[in-house]
């Protein structure tokens, strides 16, 4: 059985906005609880105007931390992860001593898997968020159209 607990865990997780924000909904109205049967969710009849009220107001803190990528010389991006553009700019510069180049909010890539060179690991940078402590962050560096991120080294 997945649970009410279970698939709001997903929701938050995947910044699925509307879907967590429903459960929420439910769980304040007394509709559900965590422990239900996630299944139980299908047959409420949603306030729609609310839940667009609660995603608003953010108050799950849903997509705060958004993927940037920098392009960078021969083909290669650099991956950050980041609360404002600014904030990913800046990094850059401080790790890599390099002048500003485009950067791009990428957050459709989020879903893709992605192996991570130095320790074989393949995931999403979902789950690769959840490992990091502190934003803005340093996630790697990949080739155009390839999924592997190497961690280059500061300064190089």
């Amino acid at each position: 059985m997945i649970t009410v607990q279970d698939m709001f865990d997903y929701a938050l997780e995947m910044d699925l906005s509307h879907l967590a924000n429903s459960i929420y909904w439910a769980l304040q109205k007394d509709k559900v609880t965590f422990q239900d049967d996630s299944k139980k969710l299908q047959a409420i009849e949603f306030d729609e105007v609310e839940i667009k009220r609660l995603m608003e107001k953010n108050d799950l803190n849903i997509g705060k931390v958004k993927l940037f990528v920098m392009d960078g010389p021969d083909e290669w991006y650099a991956f950050y992860l980041a609360e404002h553009s600014l904030d990913a700019y800046r990094l850059h510069e401080e790790l890599f001593r390099e002048r500003q180049r485009k950067l791009t909010r990428a957050d459709r890539l989020m879903i893709n898997r992605m192996t991570f060179m130095e320790t074989g690991a393949e995931e999403c940078l979902y789950e690769h968020k959840k490992e990091i402590i502190a934003y803005p962050a340093y996630v790697g560096h990949a080739k155009a159209g390839e999924r592997v991120l190497y961690q280059v080294e500061v300064g190089a």
